[in-house]
């Protein structure tokens, strides 16, 4: 019985977060990261090259339809969660990333093509976005040099699998 309770508590925290489709008050060109919803096997590189993890990164609409959630599976490495909300204010997403012992805050906004989100205590550490399309993305952590170069920490290359 106990179990059962269990099960449905979590399924109507699920219903209660998730949602089918983005909130009308969510502008079309502001929906920046509605292309990521679904589920994408991932292959995460160190910049330098010394390490590749195979992984999952599943995305969701939450919130009536003005945030998009993620879930990151790195085995052996990291599990983590980005919650990405529109701030109609600012006409930018607040973004905080967190995993074990860390939470990152960002800002994201369009630059071009790319979807480039800044840490709020660090303007040199992004995450771009660099291409989505419908069955592939390409992500990147990046550190702005001083001379302006952007040093890759780390990228990661999706194929959509849902």
């Amino acid at each position: 019985m106990l179990n059962q309770r269990r099960k449905q508590a979590m399924q109507d925290f699920i219903e209660a977060l998730t949602c089918e489709r983005k909130n009308r008050a969510l502008p079309e060109e502001f929906d920046y990261f509605g292309k990521l919803v679904g589920s994408w096997q991932i292959d995460y590189v160190e910049g330098n090259g010394s390490r590749t993890i195979k992984g999952e990164w599943h995305f969701s609409r939450v919130l009536e339809g003005m945030a998009i959630q993620d879930v990151i599976i790195l085995p052996d490495y990291e599990y983590g969660t980005t919650l990405r909300i529109f701030n109609p204010h600012t006409r930018a997403w607040d973004v905080a990333y967190g995993y074990a012992g860390k939470i990152i805050r960002l800002e994201a906004r369009k630059q071009g093509e790319m979807i480039v989100l800044t840490c709020t205590g660090d303007e040199n550490r992004k995450w771009v976005f660099v291409r989505i399309d419908d069955k592939k993305f390409h992500w990147q952590n990046v550190t702005v040099q001083n001379n302006g170069d952007w040093l890759i920490n780390a990228e990661i290359v999706a194929e959509r699998i849902r």
